[in-house]
């Protein structure tokens, strides 16, 4: 009895392992600003990541920026490389220390040729 939980126990560290597992692609980090909302009466602050994959520029918003809030690009430096994956209309970033951030697309466009 013993050996079967724990060879579930095993399966299910492995699911969920694998269900974690994003395709990051290398792109360059071209900007981080940030956007004010009004959300119910009250403006809100988040920080909006602008990201090159290829030829396509993402603007995506991540999370909401505190009065306190420090280093609102976690370590990311404009202007270096950075690992992202699209997720449906998620863009996941990389930070430096390993963790993830997750932000919400909220515009693409084609990265200008530079061609008249």
């Amino acid at each position: 009895m013993p050996v079967s939980i724990g060879f579930v126990v095993l399966l299910s560290t492995i699911y969920l392992h694998a269900g974690t597992h994003r395709d990051f692609q290398a792109g360059k980090l071209l900007d981080v600003s940030s956007d004010e909302r009004l959300v119910e009466g009250t403006t809100v602050k988040h920080a909006v990541y602008e990201v090159q994959l290829g030829d396509i520029i993402y603007f995506a918003r991540g999370e909401r920026i505190h009065v306190h809030s420090g280093d609102v690009g976690h370590g990311l430096v404009v202007g270096d490389a950075v690992q992202a994956a699209i997720e449906g209309d998620n863009l996941i970033l990389q930070r430096p220390d390993g963790k993830e951030i997750k932000t919400k697309i909220i515009q693409r466009k084609r990265a200008d040729s530079g061609t008249p």
